[in-house]
């Protein structure tokens, strides 16, 4: 697939470039029956997640006094998204997908209600909460793919509620984060761990009771035979992306940017501490500040993902978050902290509904769930790893500020380079000559 045909096929989503609310709306997807349905089932699994996670992790800290044993709870889906997120997503595309989403949650569940029978009879280990972290990462891998695979094929008019769509899924997970969190910690000081994971099985059972009265149409299967074959389907995501030059970009620039801000994670508690010196209280701030940022921006970006093309998205979101980034620690001060920490949220918010709709609407039903995974693999699974590795080094080299302010100067920079990009240019000028000639002559 080449520039020209990947910027056609992006321009008939974009024939209607003023959004029309009875359309694309949100709250006219809202009124989607299937889609609010997979909508709260989603909410209600992930705010489930949030507290399997948080109650294993403390299990495993006070079991074992370990912080690196702790923190391997949290790293076990990264690991496993690295290294097996591609083939799990193959292996997604080839099932059917409302019998997949079903048993993926009831199989969690099942999951969750054998840990909570072990804490009940005292035969608790820690492998059993490794392996069970783990199953439960690889269902989830299946589960993901095939919810991008079903989303399109539930709305009416996809090239128009799509990107709403995206950007309610985007926003409202966040919205869960940022309650989920605050409210598992509540919950693990009042409640068992064991209460915990059987409120969890709950949530799943609800998701797959929801999934079950939805109408999802049959989804196109194409498979080659044998491990060969297996091995060929699994690469075909890869290639898709990288048959389009401006996807091969977006992926590319993206990888790039996880990569240098993957060490955020390490310094962010440090800045709050050292730098704005105030504490875990400023932390937690931050941190609210940033799911906050990522909310408005998925919202924003959802309802004007037709008015720019990916390239202006990408120029956008990069010169916001840099310029974040480089002016945080110029004024140490919590409240400029908070709104810059916003900002940079949403600004790297800001190109993700834009890409992924672009994306889902440009690859054939059949590749979806490999094509959205290799995605997620090549600018994330791989450079987000490394960052935080990179991030280890600078620790140990540099002041939070000089980090933040390299950073920063860094993503300015790729995005200005972005202009000069050719595919990215190519994309800009194709996008503005469309809308130009979309004008009615009358105006």
């Amino acid at each position: 697939m080449n520039v020209e045909r990947f910027r056609s096929e992006a321009m008939e989503m974009n024939q209607k470039t003023t959004n029309k609310t009875g359309e694309d709306g949100y709250l006219a997807v809202l009124r989607i029956p299937s889609f609010t349905v997979l909508l709260v089932g989603r909410l209600v699994s992930g705010a489930g997640q949030i507290l399997f996670s948080m109650a294993t992790m403390w299990y495993i800290l006070q079991l074992t006094e370990s912080a690196l044993a702790a923190a391997l709870i949290p790293m076990l889906p990264y690991l496993i998204y690295a290294f097996l997120g591609i083939p799990l997503a193959t292996i997604s595309d080839r099932l059917p997908k409302k019998q997949l989403l079903i048993w993926t949650d009831i199989w969690r569940a099942v999951i969750a209600c054998i840990l909570a029978i072990l804490f009940l009879t005292g035969s608790m280990l820690p492998w059993h909460i490794y392996a069970a972290n783990l199953l439960i990462a690889i269902l989830g891998f299946m589960f993901n793919p095939a919810t991008q695979t079903v989303i399109p094929a539930i709305l009416p008019k996809p090239a128009e509620q799509l990107a709403p769509a995206n950007a309610l899924l985007n926003s409202s997970s966040k919205t869960i984060e940022l309650l989920g969190y605050a409210l598992g910690g509540i919950l693990i000081a009042f409640i068992s761990v064991q209460s915990i994971l059987f409120i969890y099985a709950i949530t799943f059972l609800l998701s797959a009771l929801a999934i079950a009265f939805i109408r999802i149409p049959a989804t196109k299967v194409v498979k080659q035979k044998g491990f060969s074959g297996f091995v060929r389907d699994s690469m075909q995501g890869i290639t898709f992306l990288f048959s389009n030059k401006v996807l091969a970009c977006c992926i590319i620039f993206g990888a790039i940017i996880n990569f240098a801000g993957a060490p955020l994670h390490i310094f962010t508690p440090i800045f709050a501490n050292m730098v704005l010196e105030a504490g875990p209280q400023g932390y937690g701030l931050l941190q609210s500040a940033f799911a906050a940022g990522s909310i408005v921006g998925s919202l924003l970006s959802g309802k004007y993902a037709k008015r720019l093309s990916l390239a202006h998205w990408f120029l956008i979101s990069y010169l916001i978050s840099g310029a974040s980034l480089l002016l945080m620690p110029m004024v140490p001060n919590l409240y400029f902290a908070i709104a810059c920490s916003f900002l940079l949220m949403l600004g790297l918010a800001l190109v993700n509904v834009p890409l992924v709709t672009s994306i889902l609407l440009s690859t054939p039903e059949e590749k979806r769930g490999r094509v959205m995974n290799s995605m997620g693999v090549l600018m994330s699974g791989v450079s987000n790893p490394l960052g935080l590795l990179l991030g280890g080094w600078l620790i140990e080299a540099y002041s939070p500020s000089w980090v933040y302010m390299g950073i920063g100067i860094f993503v300015i920079f790729m995005g200005t380079a972005s202009l000069f990009v050719r595919p990215f240019r190519e994309d800009r000028a194709g996008h503005t000559s469309h809308r130009k000639s979309s004008i009615p002559s009358e105006i």
